[in-house]
């Protein structure tokens, strides 16, 4: 990242809302696997939708790769000569707007880690609209509970971190697997009650995995 990056907090003002904007979805489409999702993502799909994280596999959510962790994304779908996002309509409109995946909300804002936490800043050529104005980045986002989200953002990431350096030192396929099939068994498979407060839950299952996903890589384990 360039040394003049400008950086900002979720109470700033930055110039990323443009008057121009019609839904034109491009930045829905040619985005392969990086539309990642995280458990509040899926938890959110998955209570919306009224569908299962099962169900939604391999239909509108893939599975990928990243340093031996297995973790889901938004698919996209083959219309005409280029990959749209499975949610985008034939008129180019998310149908998934009201409870759009933390990514989508973002853009085109990215997330810079500097080791304890994160802060925002503007993707260079993001965006193509001109005229842009400024707005509040937690309007923005539009997230209801902004200092719970970005604590839950902080820890997943710094939790996916430390599960690729862990997976790094193993070099054991079958443990590695062990792994993975825990973490998407204990953060997206197994359902978040509703009624109940999410990030408390996630909370619980974060040090949950304490036991129940790292303790796979130790010597021995089963």
């Amino acid at each position: 990242m360039e040394d003049n990056t400008r950086f900002y907090q979720a109470k700033d003002m930055a110039r990323i809302a443009s008057a121009h904007c019609e839904g034109c979805g491009e930045c829905c489409r040619s985005m392969g696997e990086s539309i990642r999702l995280d458990p509040l993502d899926v938890h959110e799909l998955t209570l919306h939708l009224g569908r299962s994280f099962s169900d939604l596999l391999e239909t509108a959510i893939g599975l990928h790769a990243e340093e031996g962790v297995i973790l889901p994304h938004l698919l996209m779908k083959q219309e005409q000569n280029e990959e749209a996002c499975f949610f985008l309509d034939k008129n180019g409109r998310c149908q998934i707007h009201e409870f759009r995946p933390g990514l989508c909300r973002l853009f085109p804002l990215g997330r810079d880690y500097d080791g304890t936490g994160f802060r925002y800043f503007i993707v260079e050529g993001g965006c193509g609209k001109t005229d842009k104005s400024k707005i509040k980045i937690e309007q923005w986002l539009g997230i209801s509970e902004i200092e719970p989200y970005e604590r839950f953002v902080s820890d997943w990431h710094y939790f996916i971190k430390e599960t690729k350096e862990k997976i790094a030192h193993i070099g054991d396929m079958a443990k590695t697997k062990k792994i993975n099939l825990k973490i998407l068994e204990l953060f997206y498979q197994t359902p978040y009650d509703p009624m109940r407060n999410f990030y408390l839950q996630f909370a619980m299952r974060l040090k949950r995995s304490e036991r129940t996903v790292f303790n796979q890589s130790a010597p021995g384990s089963e």
